[in-house]
């Protein structure tokens, strides 16, 4: 399994003419590197990218984002994201959310055996995700002969309901390689703290994303 890109989140409002690289480094601390970013600065946009980090705020979001993560449990994003607003301790805050994107490669037999109880039995398919609340929803390329499935979406509730999962898969036509997009979002409701419910559980956020798709796949996988 190949990893995309990770990111974190967080919705609300935001002055993105903040975001520079002398915010990130002399206010923040933020260790970055010697390497000049790359920079955009708009009166409603700005974004920096680093060597495999980039920043991006509009007035309504702040996002980081790593690219070819090759162990989230060992990223730097829950600190950045923390130390950043802790700068901004007044900043309005509705939503926090994480996202892990992923190429891999499924046995063929296995996939399509997937995809058969997604078109034909998604119960039983919902019943080995042992959890009580959970959606599936499924998107097909229907034509005059045949269908296919283009991708399928399972959403959970895992723990409190001011959390959820959000699992979208996508299978690429004529190959047995899938796009795995994994998202865990937390309601803040204004709450800043509740963030941490994201930055300092990201091991268990990532664990929790591993079981989904051991469950759904039967892959081992780190």
């Amino acid at each position: 399994m190949t990893n995309i890109q990770i990111n974190i989140v967080v919705l609300g409002n935001f002055n993105p003419s903040i975001l520079t690289h002398h915010f990130l480094v002399t206010e923040c601390g933020l260790d970055l590197g010697q390497e000049q970013p790359k920079q955009q600065q708009l009166p409603v946009l700005a974004s920096i990218s680093y060597d495999g980090i980039s920043f991006f705020a509009d007035l309504s979001r702040f996002q980081i984002t790593e690219k070819n993560c090759a162990n989230p449990k060992q990223s730097k994003l829950p600190e950045y994201l923390d130390t950043y607003l802790e700068k901004l301790p007044y900043t309005p805050v509705t939503k926090c959310g994480t996202n892990l994107s992923y190429n891999a490669e499924i046995a063929q037999e296995r996939l399509s055996s997937i995809e058969i109880q997604v078109a034909k039995n998604r119960e039983n398919l919902c019943k080995s995700f042992q959890v009580d609340n959970l959606e599936l929803e499924a998107v097909f390329n229907v034509h005059p002969t045949n269908e296919s499935i283009k991708r399928w979406i399972l959403r959970t509730t895992p723990n409190a309901s001011d959390s959820k999962t959000t699992m979208t898969i996508s299978h690429k036509p004529d190959s047995n390689t899938i796009t795995v997009d994994f998202n865990y979002e937390v309601n803040l409701e204004g709450d800043t703290g509740r963030i941490k419910n994201i930055t300092d559980r990201y091991d268990t956020i990532y664990d929790l994303f591993l079981t989904q798709f051991k469950k759904l796949f039967g892959e081992e996988i780190s």
